[in-house]
């Protein structure tokens, strides 16, 4: 190769300011490459965001933006092997290039619509935890990881052990995790089957499950309470919008349930919490908008009629907008706006935000596939990730 200045090798997403056409064929020989031009590895370094880990969600939350479902057997997870071969293959691409060629990405993400925390990541001749993968992925790629939870059973060994394990990884290697994300919200399953039997008047078995879930959320925050005091964590906080019929997952309902869950982290930790403010509850319940949900997948059942026609009306001009860009305007849309996702088989899909829609918190996210698939062993496919709207 010719030399490349500091100007392109300094910046973020170089390998995309590179004239491609020139530099084809650098990727031969590597296996993750088969078959994939420069361009297409390009684009799925510029705004990468997510390595998918894991696939499928048993948290089953009412109000799941993403729509997850159970997952299916024997595609919960990518195949170590094939994380691997990712890694290499980009690590090596970066020192033929001369550059890390993820630089300008902030972090990754490894879930799009799972819970790292229920099982380990499965391998050809053993499992491995997802605090393995972490490593592998900093040390191989020099990106951060986000690990976002729901918690996990207190029965599950696997899962308090990994959770232990991350805290270890990240007090020995802080920059390889970008933060520790703790969802707390009314919209668990757990919590859905407590309002369930509340509604059929069975106020023990209500109770029963109410208390399943602040054991589990409290739990979890005790298990992750140093990294609050080092600022690596953070709990998502969330609840629906006071719309009628939202009693019990509105503002007054959840602080109620983050207040039962504040007193058993209490219990669970004593004073090392009063190095926690952040956590008290008249602190992280304070309302703030990002606090709500949007009706978005299975969050639209919170919503009125109206607002939900309204948005789908939005989401059809989305669309129509879409379809009357041309091939070439579609691809230069996807390659500065839209964030890169790799799935547990390889195929690259594409999250951008869907303009027209009003939001509340955070805008409502289309998917749009590509087309471009990384040469993975286990091709079989996987479910495809949930959209609002179909834009292909």
């Amino acid at each position: 190769m010719n030399i490349i200045p500091p100007s392109i090798k300094n910046s973020a997403y170089p390998l995309t300011r590179l004239p491609l056409n020139s530099i084809e064929g650098i990727q031969k020989g590597i296996p993750l490459f088969h078959g994939v031009n420069i361009r297409d590895i390009a684009f799925v370094t510029k705004r990468f965001e997510t390595l998918n880990l894991f696939r499928g969600c048993r948290v089953n939350c009412s109000h799941c933006l993403k729509d997850a479902k159970e997952p299916v057997k024997g595609r919960e997870t990518v195949l170590f092997e094939d994380l691997i071969n990712f890694l290499d293959g980009f690590k090596t691409l970066s020192e033929r290039v001369g550059f890390n060629v993820f630089q300008g990405n902030k972090y990754v993400n490894i879930i799009d619509d799972a819970n790292p925390s229920d099982i380990p990541i499965k391998g050809k001749y053993r499992s491995h935890s997802v605090v393995e993968a972490i490593k592998q992925i900093y040390d191989k790629i020099n990106l951060p990881v986000i690990f976002v939870t729901s918690g996990w059973s207190k029965a599950s060994k696997y899962s308090g052990q990994a959770a232990e394990d991350l805290v270890k990884q990240i007090e020995k290697n802080p920059a390889s995790v970008e933060s520790v994300e703790i969802s707390i919200n009314p919209f668990s399953g757990i919590m859905e089957k407590s309002r369930a039997a509340l509604n059929d008047g069975k106020s023990d078995k209500a109770l029963f499950f109410r208390n399943i879930y602040t054991d589990r959320m409290a739990n979890t925050l005790a298990v992750f309470l140093k990294l609050f005091e080092t600022g690596k964590a953070r709990v998502i906080y969330r609840h629906a919008p006071d719309f009628q019929g939202n009693e019990l997952v509105g503002e007054n309902e959840t602080k109620k349930l983050y207040g039962e869950i504040y007193t058993k982290l209490r219990q669970k930790t004593g004073s090392a919490l009063d190095f926690v403010p952040e956590l008290k509850p008249e602190n992280l319940t304070r309302f703030d908008k990002s606090h709500l949900i949007e009706p978005s997948g299975r969050g639209r059942r919170f919503f009125p009629q109206d607002k939900n026609l309204k948005e789908q009306s939005e989401l059809i001009d989305e669309a129509l907008d879409w379809e009357m860009m041309s091939p070439d305007e579609r691809q230069k849309t996807l390659l500065d706006c839209a964030v890169k996702c790799v799935d547990i088989d390889g195929s690259v899909y594409t999250t951008i935000p869907a303009t027209k829609v009003e939001h509340i918190s955070a805008p409502v996210e289309l998917t749009i596939g590509t087309g471009i698939k990384l040469n993975y062993e286990n091709k079989t496919p996987a479910r495809k990730v949930f959209s609002d709207i179909n834009i292909d």
